[in-house]
């Protein structure tokens, strides 16, 4: 379970939880023969300090002055291998920039088809619907989520302004 504070309508996580999920991450690199470098640790600790969905490029600006000779290649590898360890999640949208979300609890997601802001929706109706039966179509499927796109309050006025 994630604990978080909100500050200007943005939900962040506590220093309990980011070092609880830092704790977690060095298990999972024991675990699966991974190092530990400073490079991951710096990434998932920028990752979960953050409280929105950052960029792969957002990530690298904000820790690359924290870890010299960083690139973004090396922050794009981190970012894909803290993925397959199931640290963080990868989220697509259509016409929309990859981001990063280190809540990997089943949740949803508001997304501003302006700006293209992604803020997370807690919504246990949505999260309770029955996965249907897909064994004709011979898919799998592993887990879900629902995007609401729509417009945010911070885009609002602006499209009031132009109409």
């Amino acid at each position: 379970m994630n604990c978080y504070f909100v500050s200007n309508g943005i939900a962040y996580r506590s220093l309990v939880d980011i070092m609880d999920r830092l704790t977690h991450f060095e298990d999972l690199c024991r675990k699966r023969g991974l190092s530990l470098t400073v490079q991951r640790r710096v990434i998932l600790q920028e990752l979960l300090e953050r409280g929105d969905h950052p960029t792969a490029d957002q990530i690298y600006e904000a820790v690359r002055d924290r870890v010299p000779g960083l690139s973004r290649t090396t922050v794009y590898r981190v970012l894909d291998t803290l993925v397959q360890v199931g640290a963080a999640r990868k989220l697509s949208h259509p016409d929309a920039v990859v981001r990063f979300d280190p809540n990997i609890e089943r949740h949803h997601h508001l997304v501003c088809q302006q700006c293209g802001s992604l803020v997370d929706l807690e919504a246990s109706a949505i999260s309770n619907v029955s996965i249907p039966d897909t064994r004709k179509t011979g898919f799998t499927i592993t887990d879900y989520s629902v995007s609401f796109t729509g417009i945010c309050s911070r885009c609002r006025p602006k499209k009031s302004r132009k109409e």
